[in-house]
């Protein structure tokens, strides 16, 4: 299931995020063990997650009436704000907003569920069976399981036409080289090419 897959360029720099913080197995995707490595202070408030900045220190705030589940993934959310975006969302044009919030959704699913350990794992045949591992081994909801899955089937996909598509592209130009050529194709060339100097001497 997963040849040909392409990390994006978010999810290298989240790969590299997480090396600098020697983040290793899904055992150290939690709150506690990032908000450490990152120096960022959390608390949990009965009120949306959001992350704030004073003075140089970054806080998140957690809403306490979320599962744990969803509380990880709303930090994930939160943290790409910190790490990635400037700015008071109150005060930017929309089109930016929508572009912080897509970003951000995109870092969840990838730090969540970092296609470098999913590879480590011993994945069964059922897709309905991989949700549920992909749950319980990174703590994670089924919607956000069921949601990077897919992504991982499309982009897997996509390397395959990708390769597929370089392979018949490159034989397409190695038929027509003209090292490659028969002999008889090399005679019917040479006339071809007699004929069109004839033409362009008169």
């Amino acid at each position: 299931m997963l040849f040909s897959y392409q990390p994006t360029p978010l999810e290298q720099w989240i790969n590299q995020l997480y090396e600098r913080l020697d983040v290793k197995s899904p055992e150290q995707l939690n709150i506690g063990y990032l908000a450490g490595k990152l120096n960022i202070w959390v608390y949990y408030m009965d009120m949306g997650s959001m992350a704030a900045e004073h003075n140089g220190l970054f806080s998140i705030n957690i809403d306490r009436r979320l599962s744990p589940k969803e509380q990880w993934e709303d930090f994930l959310h939160e943290i790409c704000h910190v790490l990635r975006h400037a700015g008071n969302q109150m005060h930017m044009p929309a089109p930016y907003l929508e572009w912080q919030e897509q970003d951000a959704g995109n870092f969840q699913l990838y730090a969540a569920l970092p296609f470098s350990m999913i590879r480590q794992l011993i994945l069964p045949e059922r897709q309905s069976e991989v949700v549920e591992l992909l749950t319980e081994e990174f703590n994670v909801t089924p919607r956000l399981a069921v949601t990077r899955l897919e992504q991982i089937q499309r982009r897997r996909l996509q390397g395959i036409l990708d390769k597929e598509f370089y392979e018949t592209t490159a034989r397409k130009q190695r038929k027509y080289d003209a090292a490659n050529w028969s002999d008889q194709t090399r005679l019917v060339m040479d006339k071809l090419e007699r004929l069109r100097q004839r033409k362009g001497g008169r």
